[in-house]
């Protein structure tokens, strides 16, 4: 009876533990000393150390006990702490890169996993490049176009196709919304694309962590959070990018508390406090009138083009992306504007390595014409209005690499470069963090699978498959 419980069953405990402690604001530490006297116990169980079954049931006791009003705990947040720690930072320029926010384990996890990727990989450049072939077909109307964006990531494919835009149609003013999720994706994006404000005066940016159904309307829809929505409207004085830099660095300290991020239903993360962002410069104010948006703007807002990168996960419901993602997207598209959506296809050397290691798993995918056909049903007659492609593989399937693989054929792949790409095959494949801890502590046998697949492929690459769907013209042809 005071066995180890199996290993599986102490990472659904950590799990446990750990959405506990979030969401009463104590520590693991604090945890551990009111559940078990033992302040360094949630420590050991998150470093692999095996836990009795009575020790296990006593914590579940505790935890049920709070959740039952039995037991009281009082938390502490720690959001004060950490902003007053940015805001008091002695250099300004370290001003927007020194800010920790609180957030959850789990988004911070996906993040640093995102990061690698991002930076070993082209998908960011491919995913652009074919999306830039759709913004070119495109004709410029009055007062100016309109682009989404989603998600924001770090900025990456949304500053490589306004370079298309901008070439394609460098004296015409354009509205770009991007939605992000937290502080670290808007820091990124930001300082990209104030650039943008120089090549181009006549942009608008505007920013958002709103869900995909509000941001397409720049309006909070959901009643899932009691704050109000945050809108922010900057004007940049100035003609370099460091002039707008220098005015944007003072706010991040306030944007901390604004781009606050919680783990979701589905593992994703979700804001804490809705919030908008406008950036746009001073001395064309007059000609981007007609563009610039207001919180009242909602269902007027209509776009010429949207591109939508992977813009669900592979747990989510069909429900889900049609309602909460695809629809809402359509409902605002522009006579004669595209929409372009990415998502994973699955037959690639990432997800080989991840069903080596999880044989048993289910990888069950749904695949674009199966969004399709769901897509046409949910508009009913309004379906009519779109015309659909990407029905065949040739035009529709497309792959990307990991370009910081060494190529010697005669010496074995470093441990950096083999953790990258398993980094890089769990996240594209959308493998829950717990699970990948998991397999890290078992041994070293989800080296070896990427080993033995990376040497099979000569290299990794990843398979995605993109479909678009554009509003067919009323009264004249908007495209060429």
């Amino acid at each position: 009876m005071n066995g180890s419980p199996p290993p599986g069953r102490g990472m659904e405990l950590l799990t446990d533990i750990r959405a506990f402690c979030e969401a009463h604001g104590v520590a693991e530490t604090t945890f551990g000393r009111l559940a078990a006297n033992d302040g360094k116990l949630v420590g050991r169980i998150a470093a692999g150390s095996a836990i009795t079954t009575s020790t296990a049931q006593r914590l579940r006791t505790f935890m049920a006990g709070v959740a039952a009003g039995q037991t009281h705990v009082k938390g502490r947040p720690r959001r004060k702490h950490d902003v007053a720690t940015a805001t008091a930072m002695a250099e300004l320029s370290a001003r927007e890169s020194g800010i920790r926010t609180v957030s959850s384990l789990a988004f911070h996890e996906q993040r640093q996993r995102y990061l690698v990727f991002a930076g070993t990989t082209n998908e960011a450049a491919v995913v652009a490049d074919r999306a830039a072939v759709e913004v070119r077909s495109l004709k410029a109307r009055h007062p100016g176009m309109r682009l989404f964006v989603s998600p924001m990531d770090d900025g990456l494919a949304i500053n490589r196709l306004l370079r298309s835009f901008h070439r394609a149609f460098p004296s015409v003013p354009v509205l770009v919304v991007i939605r992000g999720r937290g502080l670290e994706e808007l820091h990124s994006t930001m300082s990209l694309l104030i650039d943008r404000l120089v090549e181009n005066p006549l942009t608008v940016l505007v920013l958002t962590n709103l869900y995909m159904r509000e941001a397409v309307r720049l309006q909070k829809l959901s009643d899932d959070c009691p704050h109000e929505l945050v809108w922010r409207d900057i004007a940049l004085r100035g003609n370099h990018s460091l002039d707008f830099q220098e005015q944007l660095e003072p706010l991040y300290p306030q944007l901390a508390d604004e781009w606050q991020v919680h783990r979701g239903q589905h593992g994703q993360p979700v804001y804490d406090r809705p919030s908008v962002l406008v950036l746009y410069r001073e001395d064309q104010r007059f000609l981007l009138e007609p563009l610039l948006p207001r919180p009242d703007t909602g269902a007027a807002l209509r776009f010429d083009y949207c591109l939508l990168n992977r813009p669900y996960l592979h747990s989510h419901p069909m429900s889900f992306r049609i309602e909460h993602v695809l629809a809402p997207v359509a409902e605002q598209l522009e006579e004669g504007g595209c929409i372009t959506v990415v998502q994973s296809a699955g037959d690639d050397p990432a997800h080989d390595i991840v069903r080596r290691v999880w044989p048993r798993a289910s990888m069950d995918f749904v695949r674009r014409h199966e969004v399709i056909a769901e897509l046409r049903r949910a508009l009913g007659e309004r379906a009519r209005d779109f015309t659909f492609k990407g029905m065949t593989d040739t035009g529709s399937l497309f792959r990307f690499d990991m370009h910081a693989l060494p190529r010697f054929s005669d010496q074995p792949l470093g441990a950096l470069s083999l953790a990258s790409a398993w980094n890089n095959a769990v996240y594209f494949a959308q493998v829950r963090n717990e699970s990948v801890q998991q397999a890290m502590r078992e041994g070293t046998a989800y080296l070896e699978a990427a080993r033995e697949v990376i040497a099979r492929n000569d290299g990794l690459w990843f398979l995605n498959e993109s479909f678009s769907f554009s509003r067919r013209p009323v009264g004249g042809d908007h495209r060429g």
